[in-house]
């Protein structure tokens, strides 16, 4: 049994540590933070470093097993959201004051609670003293809030691609994970003709062009199926500009769209669909020039609530006394960025409540740390022992 491994009072004396490094976005600075981390471990585990410049890095952290095969990687990301408005906190959102067993900060939840529970189960198995059989890999990750730089990199390097499994530390409200939907967000923009108001058909109207091209083109988003944890594939106008006086026909204007898909979705196919479509509406109407850019594009990623691992997990959980219930994400997380390269079983399991990321007055309970670092314990012994 792993229940009381890890302790709730070193928990929050870590997080206390990782909250008041400040790591918002958009500076980052998590090579600061990497440097303190990488400070708790001995020499006799092995710290990689992926510099991403200007104070931005990710790290990893290997302890070494007999094989490298096999092994087991968890993953979180140190970057932070701003904090907005401090003065809208009940206290300094870098304090990491605590009330009771809750601390509240920027990060606690999303995610460095998460970080903590990752550290304090490697620490207390380095401590045990035992020779590990595989390798087991913690991964602390940059920009994971804007850009995914420090996944992305993880994804390409190969340092990951002989673990059987990936565990994304995420706050889960210690639930399991088992799927998130992708992220694909598009940006189009239209150059037409600028006339008059009152003779609008000797104008190109940039604007109305691209409200027929999202018409046109929510016809080609299949949104009828139905996932059992998440839903449908949803797609909303979350941007569009154009015009500079109310009498003048705009010719320039711009439009974003953030579409939220299911597994079974090809990115590709879309953003096919779409540029057929830019191309079809400019041969349509001479004069009007269309241009797409993808500012996002993070594929859905699924596993099987049957599989061995996620079956560990649970086991894992309830060791720890966590009675968990498998959900699917509506957010993306580094596993967008990692699964695909990696092709690996993964979850998205920590400590933490999902709706607190973001939030003012962001919280997290010191025991719920505790209690994941105690179920990530347990699934270290189980693959890497």
């Amino acid at each position: 049994m792993a229940k009381g491994i890890v302790g709730a009072e070193d928990c929050a004396a870590l997080l206390e540590k990782l909250v008041t490094t400040n790591t918002c976005q958009p500076e980052g600075n998590e090579e600061k933070l990497g440097q303190m981390i990488a400070g708790l471990f001995p020499d006799s585990v092995e710290k990689r470093w992926i510099d991403h410049g200007n104070g931005r890095a990710s790290l990893a952290l290997r302890i070494p097993g007999e094989s490298p095969e096999g092994g087991l990687a968890f993953m979180g990301h140190m970057d932070t959201v701003s904090c907005g408005d401090p003065a809208l906190w009940k206290c300094d959102p870098l304090s990491a004051q605590r009330e009771g067993d809750l601390i509240y900060g920027r990060g606690t939840a999303d995610m460095k609670g998460g970080l903590v529970s990752m550290i304090e189960a490697a620490l207390a198995l380095l401590k045990k003293g035992q020779p590990l059989k595989r390798d087991l890999w913690l991964c602390f990750t940059a920009d994971e809030e804007a850009h995914g730089t420090g996944a992305l990199a993880f994804s390409q390097n190969g340092w990951l691609k002989d673990v059987s499994a990936l565990v994304v530390a995420e706050p889960s409200a210690e639930n399991i994970g088992l799927c998130e939907k992708g992220a694909l967000w598009l940006r189009f923009s239209a150059v037409g003709a600028l006339a008059h108001g009152s003779r609008p058909e000797i104008g190109i109207n940039g604007v109305e062009k691209l409200m027929e091209l999202e018409r046109r083109f929510r016809t080609m988003v299949p949104v009828e199926e139905e996932h059992p944890s998440l839903n449908h594939t949803t797609m909303a106008v979350t941007r569009l500009e154009g015009g500079i006086m109310t009498n003048v026909i705009p010719a320039n204007a711009v439009m974003e769209l953030d579409i939220r898909t299911l597994p079974s979705l090809s990115h590709d196919a879309l953003l096919e669909k779409a540029q057929g479509l830019c191309q079809e509406m400019m041969e349509a109407c001479p004069g009007l020039h269309l241009e797409m850019e993808v500012l996002n594009n993070r594929p859905a990623v699924e596993v099987a609530a049957e599989h061995p691992f996620v079956s560990l997990v649970q086991d894992c959980c309830k060791e720890a006394g966590i009675q968990p219930v498998c959900k699917g994400l509506y957010f993306y997380t580094d596993a967008s960025q990692v699964v695909p390269a990696l092709g690996c079983p993964f979850v998205i399991f920590g400590p933490g409540e999902d709706t607190m990321a973001h939030q003012i007055d962001e919280r997290i309970d010191i025991h719920s740390m505790a209690r994941v670092g105690d179920a990530y314990y347990s699934a270290m012994e189980k693959i890497c022992l």
